[in-house]
């Protein structure tokens, strides 16, 4: 059968289910929890640089742990939230953008604001947010609020994933025909989301962090202690992002085009 490529997707479920050709990086999931100690991992890549369930991961290097497969597979409540969509020509149009961007990534956990194990106000806050009626101090404090009502519930601390942090501070102090740069007000609140989120979070198994820049101007990750970065750089996880010189030479093996 000819090699089958997917352009344009998202989901690595259909990625898998389709038969798609797909370079394994999946033994990262491995390194980054059994041979560090970070709570907090930062990755910095050039933008589109390399980016579910026991069958999604079938046959994948990952699986070859089968230890840490048991102890880890489908064992942990998982947030992830991307910020890609929140931008806009004025602060209060971001800002709309991010209250949506928050609702949506609570979505997969609708009802667990009626949870017995749930305190009544953590419930009201989660219903606001998710109702896009939340306030600054909702905003700020939502991702602590949504592991520690995921670690309540469960009774298992929680994976936070975070995509494209980086983005509202970008698009923020971008120069906008008609509209304004709003880069204080906007790192004002990712900072404050962030740092409550990934800071003393009790919580908060571990977290990821991806993006294209490493904001240190602000330090819009004030005080964390337990926090590692790797940029383009470093060596350490290089190889999980982007295709090394072997894995191109297979793929072009895989496609008839060594020539």
């Amino acid at each position: 059968m000819a090699m089958r490529i997917s352009v344009g997707g998202e989901s690595f479920g259909e990625l898998r289910q389709s038969g798609a050709y797909y370079v394994d990086k999946t033994e990262l999931i491995y390194e980054l929890t059994c041979e560090t100690l970070n709570k907090v991992t930062l990755f910095t890549r050039p933008r589109r640089f390399g980016k579910d369930s026991r069958a999604v991961f079938a046959g994948l290097d990952i699986t070859k742990h089968e230890d840490f497969c048991r102890e880890w597979m489908n064992q942990y409540p998982v947030l992830f939230v991307s910020f890609k969509d929140v931008q806009g020509l004025h602060f209060e149009d971001a800002y709309g953008m991010l209250k949506y961007t928050l609702s949506d990534a609570l979505h997969s956990y609708t009802g667990l604001e009626k949870s017995s194990r749930v305190s009544e106000e953590d419930q009201q806050a989660f219903s606001r947010i998710l109702s896009r009626k939340a306030d600054a101090g909702d905003v700020k404090n939502s991702l602590r609020l949504v592991t520690r009502m995921l670690r309540a519930h469960f009774g298992k601390p929680v994976i936070l994933l975070i995509d494209e942090y980086d983005v509202p501070m970008a698009k923020a102090n971008e120069p906008k025909e008609g509209g304004e740069r709003y880069y204080p007000q906007m790192l004002d609140v990712m900072r404050g989301m962030l740092s409550t989120a990934l800071k003393g979070n009790d919580a908060l198994k571990f977290g990821v962090v991806t993006g294209c820049l490493r904001i240190a101007k602000e330090s819009i990750f004030t005080g964390l202690n337990n926090f590692a970065s790797f940029s383009v750089l470093d060596e350490k996880f290089s190889r999980y992002f982007g295709f090394t010189e072997t894995e191109i030479d297979l793929l072009l093996e895989k496609a008839e085009l060594t020539d």
